[in-house]
């Protein structure tokens, strides 16, 4: 290919009317001119060069009666920092054609060796006996070999017929082949994925073609056929223009075999920003019925997708402000009709309408520190909210609308350098569009305050812990308490008591009811740090973090403090951790909800699995993920939940690596899942051999592949999804 392009550039037409070989820079050991023939002839290490055009080689001859240069004997073509090789070289310089022989050359990361290049015209070339490889040994271990090849530069090529050899064994042969070669994205047929499984039987995947519109816009046309099963066509399209929109749809339609039923999915997203900085973001999906993804997705997370959400987003900002307009629909796919009573089947938002104002200054602060004062702490912020919303159930249905408008003013000061003081006002009112008792546009007004106190006590002392000079223990206990009146204002004109309102208005989304009463909440973090010196580099790291929180409400008959919540995080070590979740009841003595969840990571090298070759080389790397999940059931054996998950990496040797996951059940004793596979470099081809077991899928997955070009490939997959 390199050749085709220098053949192109020895082409350009001579617009000055003046002999070629004036116009270039020759050199040889010797030189022979023939007055009377004006021929010229280099001899020895002989060389012309034209721009950034360079022809080498043993003899150059130049026939002004023939108007042609030769070049004969190690022709060495170059263009700037590339090169092509050959035996000899035709120039015709009337008609710009040219011929070389024996050629040699390399292009995108490819060999391509013929017996003749023969440039017709500047957009025309014809190649004999033409052989393509990516190896890089003497001896190939793979080439693909034609017996006749046209080439449009920057368009495409056609072959035929074409054969691909395997250590000089043929493989395959096809009698016509057509690809592309532009640069950047190009259309063209796709290559198919063929094997077998269990419940498709033998099938052909991913046979389609492929249209590369711009560099912004692309769509993939491919089908499936199943032996057993189906015939599936898939759309993909892509679009993505920088800093203005991106996105993504996939459109699908299956006719399956044993009932002759049609089935669909759509898929669609995309975000757009307009120009007066206006977002745009759409999610759309949608299927034919409710079983769809569990009875045709590959992936097992999405077979076990539960519901299916669609949304259309604008927003923008309004000065400091922030206002946005959803709607959003939501299917529940795991709903089966007449199964069980009354449930779930949509959600529908339409329309969800906020905005909101950031926390500001109430008045200006000053620049000068000195003149500050504590009004100049307070500050204030909004938020409104309009949401209109159905929802359907399997027997009845629920319309609900109303506005929410909240604010609320805060302070901030430290009494003494040390205690954090905030305090805090909030109103929140909301209106309906109607009621329980069917009154239109009701609401009510209630007002809440709170005060926050906060301070830090922090001690450091000596240590050899792990290599740590200095550890920092940090102690932050807090106080909150907040208060509401029993009473609220009801667009009615009079006060009612905070217990009626269930009585009265709708809970849905984010609107919740007046409340009343008290709460405290106590909360105590404790943090240890450590530092140490690491290659002249200073190096912090928590090292333990401890959380206990709890509440107190007054106004509660029975069980006035809650449970304390505990949370103690450890992380001794870069490669591993654990978490212990749990809360504590001071009125039963019992712990409830406990977990501990432990991760561990390491990586490394292991010099002695080496060959005894003698040579030094890296040692083989490895990996290990292992992760602890065991949530015991403190008073019934029956909830208990300890699994362990597992991932290992291992390059055994420089050209063999195996990888391994498991997913282990170990109060059941039984795996959950298992698979690992074995890949084996092939110096120009790779192999890769996967083995997965669990109860959802059981198969393997077998492929080899160039690895300059992966798409060419043979692969073999069965399963029994």
């Amino acid at each position: 290919m390199l050749t085709i392009c220098l053949l192109i550039l020895l082409s350009q037409p001579d617009t000055t009317n003046v002999d070629p070989m004036e116009s270039m820079a020759y050199s040889a050991d010797s030189l022979v001119f023939r007055i009377n023939e004006e021929n010229l002839t280099l001899v020895g290490s002989a060389s012309i060069q034209q721009r950034r055009l360079s022809i080498a080689a043993d003899t150059i001859r130049y026939l002004s009666t023939e108007e042609t240069v030769r070049a004969t004997g190690n022709v060495d073509i170059a263009d700037g920092g590339e090169n092509a090789t050959g035996t000899a070289l035709i120039y015709h310089i009337p008609t710009a054609t040219a011929r070389t022989f024996s050629t040699t050359s390399f292009y995108d990361r490819a060999q391509y060796n013929s017996e003749t290049v023969t440039m017709l015209s500047r957009d025309e070339f014809n190649l004999t006996n033409v052989i393509f490889t990516s190896c890089e040994k003497d001896t190939f271990d793979y080439y693909f070999w034609a017996e006749m090849m046209k080439v449009y530069p920057d368009d495409k090529a056609v072959a035929k017929p074409i054969v691909l050899y395997v250590q000089d064994t043929p493989v395959f042969w096809l009698p016509y082949v057509v690809f592309p070669i532009r640069r950047g994205r190009s259309s063209g047929f796709t290559i198919p994925t063929l094997g077998s499984s269990s419940r498709d039987g033998r099938y052909i995947r991913k046979i389609g073609y492929y249209f590369g519109f711009s560099d912004y816009f692309d769509l993939l046309i491919s089908s499936d056929l199943m032996e057993k099963t189906r015939f599936q066509v898939t759309m993909t399209e892509r679009h993505n223009l920088r800093y203005i929109m991106n996105g993504r749809s996939r459109i699908q339609w299956r006719r399956q075999f044993e009932n002759s039923r049609d089935r669909w999915l759509v898929e669609s997203t995309h975000t757009h920003e307009l120009f007066d900085g206006t977002m745009v973001r759409l999610t759309g999906n949608f299927v034919s019925d409710r079983s769809y993804l569990e009875d045709t997705q590959q992936n097992p997370q999405d077979r076990m997708e539960g519901q299916l959400r669609s949304w259309l987003s604008l927003s923008r900002n309004i000065g400091r402000g922030s206002a946005q307009i959803n709607v959003e629909y939501t299917e529940y796919l795991n709903a089966l009709p007449d199964s069980v009573d009354n449930e779930l089947l949509s959600e529908l938002s339409a329309p969800d309408i906020r905005f909101s104002h950031p926390s500001a200054p109430v008045f200006t602060t000053p620049s000068d520190p000195a003149s500050q004062r504590i009004w100049h702490s307070l500050y204030w912020n909004f938020s409104s909210h309009y949401l209109t919303e159905k929802t359907e159930w399997e027997d009845s249905s629920l319309y609900n609308a109303g506005m929410k408008v909240s604010s609320s003013l805060s302070g901030s000061s430290r009494l003494g350098g040390i205690l954090a003081v905030s305090p805090w006002l909030k109103t929140t009112g909301t209106i309906y569009h109607r009621d329980m008792q069917g009154n239109t546009y009701p609401g009510w007004l209630h007002n809440s305050i709170g005060l926050s106190l906060a301070t830090d006590i922090y001690g450091m002392f000596s240590s050899n812990f792990a290599g740590y000079s200095i550890l920092r223990h940090t102690i932050s206990p807090s106080i909150s308490t907040s208060w509401a009146p029993d009473q609220y204002l009801s667009t009615d004109g009079g006060f009612l008591d905070t217990d009626t309102a269930d009585s009265v208005y709708y809970r849905f989304s984010d609107f919740s009811l007046p409340s009343s009463g008290t709460v405290v909440t106590f909360s105590l973090l404790n943090v240890l740090e450590g530092k140490r010196l690491s290659r002249g580099t200073v190096v912090k790291k928590t090292l333990a973090e401890l959380a206990l929180s709890s509440s107190f409400s007054p106004d509660r008959e029975e069980e006035q403090f809650s449970p304390v919540s505990i949370s103690l995080n450890l992380t001794p070590a870069q490669w591993i951790s654990t978490r212990v979740n749990s809360s504590y009841s001071t009125y039963t003595g019992k712990a409830q909800d406990l977990s501990f969840t432990t991760s561990l990571q390491l990586a490394g090298n292991d010099p002695t699995m080496q060959p005894d070759s003698g040579f030094i080389i890296t040692p083989l790397s490895w990996r290990l993920n292992l992760s602890h999940n065991w949530r015991p059931s403190l008073y019934s054996e029956d909830d208990d939940l300890n699994k362990l998950r597992l991932s290992v990496s291992l390059n055994l040797t420089t050209r063999w690596a195996l990888n391994y996951r498991a997913y282990y059940d170990i109060t059941g004793d039984d795996f959950i899942s298992q698979d690992y596979s074995i890949m084996r470099d092939l110096d120009s081809w790779e192999a890769i051999f996967t083995r997965h077991v669990s109860d959802i899928d059981t198969g393997f997955y077998f492929r080899i592949n160039i690895k300059v070009f992966p798409d060419i490939k043979v692969e073999q997959h069965t399963s029994s999804f």
